[in-house]
């Protein structure tokens, strides 16, 4: 071994990339862009983003920003990129592929076996936020999440409502699973707002089941009950792979012809946990918005409003329980 000017040595001579035969980010999203849109993909441009950064290491902006300085990708990235671009084709969910799942201000850990969150489910946060800003402005409010999956919107709402406690009840086996993932990943964030998340076992249609695990883990009622339950009408118009073929079943079929069975029984078990004015926020489709006003008033609700989603469709109901007399 020799050493050059400046003391450093020069050891075996190291191979160096040729920039001229590595791909650019631009080539690379253009390619991946192309390959989605005629798969069928509802976001090329997004997803093909998303895949580079995840198969980088980078985060999406960081992409952007190597596609506009014209940046070369290694050879090993862009082999890795074209893999889960080959998988996305056949519509394996991007979250599946990346492993996470992006949440108001979470990243949740989700695959196969739990229901995949979606940016409209988002809304149904606001307003639980207000709420309880209103009745519990000093911290110590009680929240429980029915159907909860990844516990989203549980750990969203005790994220950003300091020294909130929230419970998330699931029933499936492998959907729980994820959620004790979620609430691991996000138990420091949450412990430094005061607040902490519990995810257990039980079936949310059930209102004495519900009511018991209420008095166990959060030691009385509710002010506020947010859920995403299933509600899909199984009438064979929902034909996406990503739903139909990745997303579990239970948590997609609401049952009966409407698809409002569990909707309904969701909404019975709210009204058996909540205090007098507490609120219920509740998706659902946008066909069943008259329906299950319908059962909220039934249930002792009152103020039953129905809300649109980002693209103006009915997309949640939001009750508060009426005072008992």
């Amino acid at each position: 071994m020799t050493t050059v000017p400046g003391g450093v040595p020069d050891g075996p001579a190291q191979a160096t990339p040729d920039p001229a035969t590595q791909p650019s980010t631009d080539a690379l999203l253009r390619e991946g862009e192309r390959l989605l849109h005629a798969a069928g993909v509802d976001s090329p441009p997004a997803d093909a983003r998303a895949l580079l950064a995840h198969a980088w290491g980078r985060e999406d902006h960081e992409v952007s920003r190597a596609r506009l300085l014209g940046d070369p990708v290694s050879a090993d990235v862009a082999t890795a990129y074209r893999d889960l671009l080959e998988h996305r084709a056949t519509r394996t969910p991007l979250q599946h592929l990346t492993g996470r799942a992006h949440f108001r201000t979470l990243t949740l850990p989700v695959g196969p076996g739990v229901f995949v969150p979606r940016p409209e489910t988002e809304l149904l946060v606001d307003p639980v936020l207000h709420h309880l800003a209103r009745v519990r402005p000093a911290g110590g409010a009680r929240v429980l999440d029915l159907c909860t999956g990844t516990g989203a919107l549980g750990l969203a709402v005790a994220a950003e409502a300091a020294g909130t406690s929230a419970l998330g009840i699931e029933r499936e086996p492998d959907a729980l699973a994820w959620t004790h993932r979620s609430a691991t990943a996000h138990r420091q964030p949450l412990d430094g707002v005061g607040s902490r998340f519990t995810a257990v076992a039980g079936d949310a249609t059930d209102p004495d089941a519900v009511d018991a695990l209420v008095r166990t883990h959060l030691d009385g009622a509710v002010d506020a009950v947010v859920s995403n339950p299933p509600y899909v009408v199984d009438d064979g118009t929902t034909t996406a792979p990503e739903v139909v073929v990745h997303d579990p079943a239970a948590a997609l079929w609401g049952g009966g012809d409407d698809g409002t069975r569990i909707p309904r029984l969701v909404i019975a078990s709210s009204a058996r946990v909540l205090i007098p004015g507490g609120l219920l926020v509740l998706e659902h489709a946008d066909t069943q918005g008259a329906a299950l006003r319908e059962a909220c008033t039934g249930a002792g609700f009152t103020g039953v409003t129905t809300r649109p989603d980002y693209t103006g469709r009915d997309r949640f109901t939001v009750a508060v329980l009426r005072p008992h007399h």
